[in-house]
């Protein structure tokens, strides 16, 4: 009898356990998909705001060659038109008829040309005016949403347990990484819900019903206070709350709101403003003000401003089996080469086939040209190094053997 109840109760048990899993993973797969559907919502929210900024961006270099021109035309023809104004007055003094008349015919001409210049640069200010108030709906919308986004940093408070307290950057897949817990993801949610994912993950294996709290610090993006709208190479893009007290300049909310990427071209820094309708676009060279270099040209922001980090257009790429793969910039007075650009992405890995490194060129209609690279040649004098080009790609590829 004994062994018939215990074979019951094993049954049994055994059907518990068949049972209860498919429930328990059913609900754990349930929490991913929808941790992953608000994750990809607020993915494709932080892709749109990106490429809003990037499309801008080129509208603005195309409109700002505009203004110029048009400006230049202006000037130009204004010119004319006082010179023909004085011509007109000498033809006047001396009687001659035909030259009055000749210089009154130059004078409605030109005349008419600055009108033109003027309307072209009026209607240029107004889409530029346009390019900015969308640039500035766009980080708005993400402003009154107030939704996490891969890329910014939240600090997570639990009282019951303060190891687990800290500043937390969201990663590129939406979540976040807490000690003995592992992924948490937070992206596409607002705080609350942030904290609610938080507290569920902790409950799971640590803390049962732990009292979570999530804030923003300073410098990362909020719903409340005035707002610099960040745009382009930022290491963090999107809204930056202006911190109490501080009167920031384009090189500190730079400084203050995370850096840049690898890419930022700091020598042709934007401001975009407003003023009374109007736009105002200022170029700022921040590398030489870091530099020391030039005269101070830093200039003061207010709430609403929007400064853009324009990508450095010539950067070479290092990928392959080398300590640190990524691009490098290539400045003007660079004379970079294909080994020193490895030596300076940290030198070859333990795995790279330092006898077959090459190098792609591009050559135009999609063509790319490859270039063999011999380290051992170089390093035996008996071959010079290739000097590099923009958009250059060397490539490391890996050894079978690493003995």
């Amino acid at each position: 009898m004994k062994k018939i109840r215990s074979s019951i109760a094993r049954l049994l048990l055994l059907g518990l356990i068949a049972v209860v899993p498919p429930v328990v993973a059913l609900d754990k797969a349930d929490l991913y998909k929808k941790s992953r559907e608000e994750y990809q919502q607020a993915e494709h929210a932080l892709a749109q705001k990106q490429a809003t900024a990037v499309s801008v961006q080129k509208e603005l270099d195309g409109l700002n060659e505009q203004k110029v021109l048009w400006e230049r035309e202006i000037v130009f023809y204004r010119t004319k038109l006082n010179n023909a104004k004085s011509q007109l007055a000498a033809a006047t003094s001396a009687g001659t008829a035909g030259e009055v008349d000749r210089w009154k015919r130059e004078i409605v001409g030109l005349e008419e040309r600055v009108k033109t210049a003027e309307t072209e640069l009026a209607r240029v200010q107004g889409q530029t005016t346009a390019a900015i108030q969308t640039l500035q709906s766009s980080f708005s919308d993400s402003v009154e949403a107030n939704l996490i986004v891969p890329g910014e940093s939240i600090e997570v408070l639990v009282l019951e347990d303060d190891s687990f307290n800290g500043v937390y950057q969201v990663r590129r897949g939406g979540y976040i990484v807490l000690p003995r817990v592992g992924r948490v993801y937070v992206a596409g949610k607002d705080v609350a819900g942030a904290e609610r994912s938080v507290k569920e993950a902790l409950q799971e294996s640590q803390i049962k019903d732990g009292t979570v709290m999530i804030e923003r610090p300073d410098g990362s993006t909020t719903a409340t206070g005035p707002v610099i709208y960040l745009a382009g190479e930022f290491s963090h893009p999107g809204p930056w709350r202006i911190p109490p007290g501080v009167a920031p300049t384009v090189v500190t909310t730079i400084l203050r709101s995370g850096g840049v990427t690898q890419s930022a071209d700091l020598t042709r820094v934007r401001l975009l403003r407003l003023v009374g309708g109007q736009p105002l676009v200022e170029e700022v060279n921040v590398q030489a003000i870091l530099d020391g270099v030039g005269l101070p040209s830093d200039l003061s922001l207010n709430p609403g401003d929007i400064i853009m980090i324009p990508a450095f257009a010539n950067v070479i790429y290092v990928t392959g089996n080398v300590v640190k793969p990524g691009q490098l910039k290539l400045l003007p007075d660079d004379e970079l080469t294909a080994y020193s650009a490895i030596l300076r992405c940290g030198g070859f890995s333990r795995f790279a086939n330092r006898s077959k490194v090459y190098l792609l060129r591009d050559r135009g209609n999609g063509n790319k040209q490859k270039i063999p690279v011999s380290i051992k040649n170089l390093q035996n004098g008996k071959t010079s190094d290739v000097i590099l080009e923009p958009k250059d790609i060397i490539v490391v590829p890996e050894k079978f053997f690493s003995f």
